[in-house]
């Protein structure tokens, strides 16, 4: 009896160790790895909620309905995995009460760190955001650029260089939203530029269309639920078309070269 109990006891053990590697296999989409996700962005990324501690996008009305959660909830049930999104309590520069602090999210709002700041920009402002290695990032903001002052050189130059850092940090997948409220032409361009620079790793997600219509807009002039649905959506969308492209450029590449005749 002592050896049949030993043999299950050895059996249940290897299975529990067999599905803790099985658990510990690296999530993908196509050829895209697909553990870790960042988003920076400005207020429609996460926000203090008045009286509550966790943030979320404005103005969505539960922190289920906002574009981070609903874009992370479809990414999950694409892959089957389990993407983290660490709570947004904190920022480096509080929006309401004006104090400072460290940030440990993967979520934040980066309109002090980037968009009125971007001829400063340095990776010091997000040292554990980069230390996280993201295989995929959002970049979405411009909306809070001082338009009075707005140099498209500089911008071009600092949105270069977060995106130097990226790289030189894990590499990531990188979606670059367009201008969601009203329209920037000028730093869309610069946007799309820097995408067509290294267009295996960078996307360009257009989400113009979504405040030209008011049912999408809500309080504070800021997307909706419905409005934040589209824009998980569409990056989503894009997420997914640029891995299926990313697996079939790689599935060529690995294909031997045809010979010419017989």
């Amino acid at each position: 009896m002592r050896t049949i109990s030993r043999i299950i006891a050895f059996a249940t053990c290897v299975c529990v160790w067999s599905q803790s590697i099985a658990g510990a296999a690296e999530v993908r989409l196509g050829n895209m790895k697909a553990d870790k996700i960042l988003f920076l962005g400005n207020s429609i990324t996460a926000v203090p909620q008045r009286d509550l501690p966790t943030w979320w996008g404005l103005s969505a009305s539960t922190v289920a309905k906002d574009y981070v959660h609903l874009l992370v909830g479809a990414l999950d049930a694409k892959t089957g995995g389990h993407l983290t999104l660490l709570p947004t309590t904190a920022h480096v520069t509080h929006p309401i009460n004006g104090t400072t602090g460290p940030c440990d999210s993967n979520v934040i709002n980066v309109a002090d760190v980037f968009e009125r700041s971007y001829d400063s920009y340095d990776a010091s402002k997000i040292t554990k955001q980069l230390a996280w290695k993201a295989d995929i990032v959002i970049l979405q903001f411009g909306e809070n650029i001082p338009p009075a002052t707005f140099n498209a050189e500089s911008f071009k130059a600092g949105m270069k260089k977060l995106v130097a850092d990226l790289k030189e940090s894990s590499n990531p997948h990188i979606f670059v939203a367009s201008h969601i409220l009203g329209a920037n032409p000028a730093v869309d361009e610069i946007k799309r530029s820097i995408c067509a620079e290294d267009p295996t790793q960078r996307v360009f997600v257009d989400l113009s269309s979504v405040a030209k219509d008011p049912a999408n807009m809500g309080a504070y002039a800021h997307p909706n639920d419905k409005g934040m649905a589209l824009i998980a959506d569409a990056i989503f969308q894009a997420i997914t078309a640029h891995a299926a492209a990313t697996a079939s450029a790689s599935s060529e590449a690995s294909q031997p070269a045809a010979k010419a005749g017989k």
